[in-house]
């Protein structure tokens, strides 16, 4: 385990804006900074990075925490990596773990990068020094690929034996299952052991954004056709081949800096062009174009050029890709190549000023690259084959998200085809209520699925189980200072727990991954004034307050967690809880950070002043209030839902706390806020 004041340590060297930076654009708002948010698509910026307080928050999707928290997010690793990684970044020395109690899972990933780190090293030394290697160098060459550029993107040999990576990984104490668990060997059928995967291959390490190899691609240098050329990793805990892009650990600042992503096809694709200083290129690693790709292209740049073989099956690819890129929120350019050229044997032969100028004069947007593609295939001639064309367009234009670049599209296309606008918007309504109908449908079938599973989950108990289990472990919650107070107490142990108050919902719970509910913002408020002003007021909410009036799980235990360090003396504030482990940092950018606040330029330049905490007592009575209200509605409503089910002598007992509970309410709703929680 990595001890805590090296995990504050690495905490207080990483920038988080920097950390940030280099995955989305940050743009400075006061004293934070916004972008549009990695973890979910948008238009419009709700992604808050705080570096005072080191934390950030979407409010738009809600994901938040520290740097830590945006490291394990960004690239998929664990808590200890995550803290590694950034100790390596900004020289934080860590000694060597000297315990083992991980995560299983995140256990496995760990050793998994570790295998996937030896076979890298393995291949690349392989490449440098063995002699059966000499083909590849000498291929290498002839590619115009120099040494350096080897080295740079750490490509390697995988020797022409089974067991080559194998023996050289079991001498080094590589555990067998890291190595079958990233791909990097088989097992044999005969389950007599194990062989290498790849063989004889030129090796293309996958390295994810932070530059962490995930994967790898082997190219063949045989001519044998039955041979497959290229092979590459599995699905594995750390490769989603969906969500991968080959070469954006190298790409990502220079698709930052011009805007624009150019999507290749092949490995070598990419390096030529990086080599000739064409930085921005990523390639799909030999998959087909998916939404989590676009994604990940999205964070950087709104731009993407599209560069395919000038053959068949690179102008299907582009037709396949278009319409996801555009979903993506993309814009979308398209460059096709001259016949039986790639972009890296053009790139090569021409150069960069040579790409420039072919990119320059035929570069063309997606719609008209499809209407030449008609035109071309003499689709557009043919008055029945010119009808489904455009159709096949406006389906491309229904899935973009934003409108106006919808109606932009439209009028050219009205243009170029020569018909009116309002029949292709018309048609293009159509094509957009089919497809959202579809998706209503899909939402539909996922959620039934997922409360089919939910019911199988939480098969009830038999009553007088049910019973046993209530009256066993007391599940009401208290209504703390007031008559309520105590009633599951005064219940009869033979009601068998009827009234029973829980504020734990587990078919909540398992809607809560689906679509993370917002938190009361009263709750949020109360921990809001804790955090900020201290000891007086923890001390006032406390006295008015208990954990049990907490609706929110999240925000009900740090409720609990500030209780318990103001009781034992130790400090609280904002400060202390942003350096907090999993979840006080996340959970402290919901609640600290504002998405909406004038600035003090903009209170100036009208000539007024807000004060948002002007009186903390006051913020606090207010949101104590509406914290009781909504408590005693909960309890209420509990209670009825079990009078329904009750005995009848059990009813008794209910109707009377339902009264209470009322009266309670009813006091709450009507008496000023003064008056409920005066001075202490």
């Amino acid at each position: 385990m990595i001890p805590a004041d090296k995990i504050e340590e690495v905490k207080q060297a990483a920038d988080i804006v920097d950390v940030v930076a280099d995955h989305i654009k940050l743009r400075r708002t006061g004293s934070s900074f916004t972008g549009l948010c990695p973890f979910h698509n948008e238009k419009t910026p709700s992604f808050n990075v705080s570096p005072s307080l080191g934390i950030f928050k979407c409010f738009g999707c809600g994901e938040g925490g520290d740097v830590i928290n945006f490291v394990m997010q960004m690239d998929g690793v664990g808590f200890e990596e995550a803290v590694r990684t950034l100790a390596e970044r900004y020289n934080v020395v860590i000694q060597e773990k000297t315990e083992d109690q991980y995560d299983p899972q995140q256990h496995l990933k760990d050793g998994i990068y570790h295998a996937l780190r030896f076979a890298g090293n393995f291949f690349h030394q392989n490449l440098a020094e063995s002699d059966d290697a000499e083909y590849a160098r000498e291929y290498l060459k002839k590619r115009g690929y120099p040494w350096k550029t080897v080295r740079k993107y750490g490509l390697g040999y995988a020797p022409d034996r089974f067991d080559g990576l194998l023996k050289n990984a079991e001498s080094a104490g590589i555990n067998m299952q890291y190595l079958h668990e990233s791909g990097l060997v088989k097992a044999r059928e005969d389950e007599s052991g194990y062989y290498d995967t790849f063989r004889s291959r030129l090796m293309f390490p996958i390295f994810n954004p932070s530059g962490k190899a995930i994967g790898f691609g082997g190219r063949t240098l045989s001519s044998d056709k039955k041979i497959p050329k290229y092979i590459n990793s599995p699905q594995t805990p750390v490769y989603n081949k969906s969500e991968v892009l080959y070469g954006i650990h190298a790409a990502k600042n220079e698709i930052r800096k011009v805007g624009e992503a150019i999507l290749v096809e092949g490995y070598t694709d990419v390096i030529s062009m990086h080599q000739a200083g064409i930085g921005n290129v990523v390639s799909t690693s030999g998959t087909s174009l998916t939404a989590g790709q676009i994604r990940v292209m999205k964070r950087y740049g709104e731009m993407l050029l599209m560069i395919f073989d000038a053959d068949t099956a690179g102008v299907k690819a582009a037709v396949r890709g278009i319409s996801i890129a555009l979903e993506g929120g993309m814009a979308v350019r398209v460059l096709t190549l001259p016949e039986e050229e790639d972009p890296d044997s053009f790139v090569r032969e021409y150069g960069s000023e040579g790409f420039l100028e072919l990119r320059k004069k035929e570069t063309v947007d997606f719609l008209h690259f499809l209407v030449g593609l008609a035109q071309k295939e003499g689709r557009w001639q043919d008055p029945i084959e010119r009808r489904k064309s455009i159709n096949e367009i406006l389906e491309a234009i229904a899935v973009m998200p934003d409108g106006l670049s919808r109606a932009n599209y439209i009028q050219e296309l009205s243009s170029i085809s020569r018909i009116g606008d309002r029949a292709l918007l018309q048609e293009l309504e159509q094509i957009r209520n089919r497809i959202q109908k579809n998706a209503r449908r899909t939402a539909e079938r996922a959620a039934m699925r997922a409360g089919r599973e939910e019911q199988d989950s939480r098969r009830p108990p038999s009553n007088n189980q049910g019973r046993q289990e209530a009256a066993r472990h007391g599940e009401m919650e208290h209504y703390t200072g007031t008559s309520v107070q105590g009633a599951v107490s005064r219940i009869p142990a033979d009601a068998g727990g009827k009234v029973e108050f829980s504020g734990n919902d587990t078919g909540a719970e398992a809607r809560r991954h689906m679509n993370p509910p917002k938190r009361p913002g009263y709750e949020k408020e109360l921990i809001r004034l804790m955090l900020t002003f201290g000891d007086k007021i923890i001390e006032f909410i406390g006295s008015y307050c208990s954990e049990n009036d907490f609706e929110d799980p999240a925000l009900r235990d740090c409720y609990r967690d500030i209780m318990t360090r103001f009781q034992n003396g130790d400090p609280v504030s904002v400060e202390v809880y942003s350096r907090r482990e999993h979840p006080y940092p996340e959970l402290l950018g919901e609640i600290v950070l504002q998405r909406h606040w004038v600035s003090e330029f903009g209170m100036k330049k009208r000539g007024v002043a807000i004060h948002r905490d002007a009186s903390p007592v006051n913020t606090a009575r207010g949101a104590l209030k509406s914290l009781k209200i909504r408590y005693l509605e909960r309890t209420r409503e509990k209670f009825l839902d079990q009078y329904a089910s009750a005995s009848d002598e059990e009813k008794a007992e209910i109707q009377k706390w339902i009264r209470k509970a009322t009266s309670e309410w009813n006091r709450h709703r009507q008496e000023p806020a003064e008056t409920l929680f005066p001075d202490i």
